[in-house]
């Protein structure tokens, strides 16, 4: 569990340069953009899954009585 907080914790760089890839990919050339679009488009989507198995591995050990109460600090929901 603290291993996928940390991963989803320090993945949030690739999420960064992928937001910025999508974004200059409309108004740039491709020589010029950090990553590929199509790259950036599954980092992404490996972020939502990322972050899914983080709060399902929080409600496990929640059930579990691992931890008192679990809490998906960087939500979106939160921003």
């Amino acid at each position: 569990m603290r291993l996928l907080e940390m991963l989803t914790d320090r993945f949030g760089v690739f999420e960064a340069l992928a937001h910025s890839t999508i974004k200059l990919n409309r108004c740039t050339g491709a020589d010029e953009l950090s990553m590929d679009p199509q790259v950036a488009e599954a980092v992404l989507e490996f972020a939502d899954d990322l972050r899914t198995a983080r709060a399902a591995s929080g409600a496990w050990a929640e059930t579990k009585g691992l931890v008192q109460h679990w809490e998906l600090a960087d939500s979106e929901d939160d921003a």
